[in-house]
């Protein structure tokens, strides 16, 4: 059994396709069942379900093979990082970060100047759901998660405050309630809303603002994409809720006009989340390290209305 047939696994895992899997390890089929049987064979026991000559999942014992193989490419790939990089200046590799889609307006804040100091790594940014993060983190898919650590505390995950968001309701410039200088979160349910999916966390938290309001959103629209909120408000005949991270992205927009949401002053808190381990990949201790030295809190506050 080799390292890289355990990446096979793993990967056969992401897909859930053979066909898939095998375009993905760039092998034939054929090659990626071969792989598959090795590890059978190492360990005495099936692990994929193969019923109907398709893939069904893993068994009981697979499962646990493919946990215990995610954790040491994880060791692996963070003691290859330990010997290349014991110069931090010659700091290299790839780091994927998960960020919810309500956090990516700000998220240059933290990507800049960790570039900027590690120029050697490469970084993926992904847009995921609060859930996907925390499973990409624990199955090792993530090295780092940016999300809201009110609603995803998890064993095993360690949290970095980043700052405490707050709410505005993005109204067209035109309409009557730009001239106000808050809105009642009652006053923005009765209006035209385009809002995250509600299983988006962004958008369950606002629901449950709206209901300890006493009133419930009328959405008209939902995306799971935090740019199409915009784009309907500067159509001139939608509203939408963002948050004040927002603003570093998209302040000065003409056409639109940011109101402070009140009655409830609700905020919640965003940050980062990475998989506690002893050592930290140098990696992830780097991006950690470069975040406590960034005011993000301080930036954002800059751009708002």
């Amino acid at each position: 059994m080799q390292l890289r047939q355990l990446e096979y696994l793993v990967i056969l895992a992401r897909e859930r396709h053979f066909g898939r899997a095998a375009q993905a390890c760039e092998i034939s089929q054929s090659a990626l069942s071969q792989a598959l049987r090795n590890i059978e064979q190492e360990f005495g026991v099936p692990i994929v379900d193969r019923r109907n000559q398709g893939f069904r999942g893993f068994t009981p014992e697979g499962t646990r093979i493919l946990e215990w193989a995610r954790g040491l490419l994880a060791d692996r790939k963070t003691l290859l990082q330990q010997i290349a990089g014991s110069d931090p200046e010659k700091l290299s590799g790839h780091l994927r970060i998960g960020v919810i889609p309500m956090a990516t307006p700000m998220v240059s804040l933290i990507t800049t100047p960790f570039q900027k100091q590690f120029p050697g790594v490469t970084v993926s940014l992904q847009s995921q759901t609060s859930a996907q993060i925390v499973r990409g983190l624990e199955r090792f898919d993530l090295e780092v998660g940016i999300t809201y650590l009110d609603h995803a505390t998890h064993a095993g995950l360690r949290p970095y405050d980043l700052y405490e968001e707050s709410y505005y309701l993005l109204a067209p410039e035109g309409h009557a309630i730009a001239t106000q200088a808050q809105v009642s979160w009652r006053e923005a349910a009765d209006l035209p809303l385009c809002l995250l999916s509600p299983e988006m966390l962004n958008r369950l938290l606002l629901d449950s603002i709206f209901q300890s309001a006493g009133v419930s959103p009328k959405t008209v629209i939902d995306t799971d994409c935090a740019v199409v909120l915009c784009s309907h408000v500067r159509s001139g005949a939608w509203f939408t809720i963002v948050p004040h991270s927002f603003f570093f992205l998209i302040s000065g927009w003409q056409g639109t006009k940011a109101i402070p949401l009140v009655e409830p002053l609700a905020s919640n808190t965003m940050g980062l989340l990475i998989a506690e381990r002893h050592p930290l990949p140098p990696l992830v201790g780097a991006l950690t390290e470069v975040v406590q030295a960034v005011d993000i809190a301080g930036e954002l506050k800059k751009y708002v209305p």
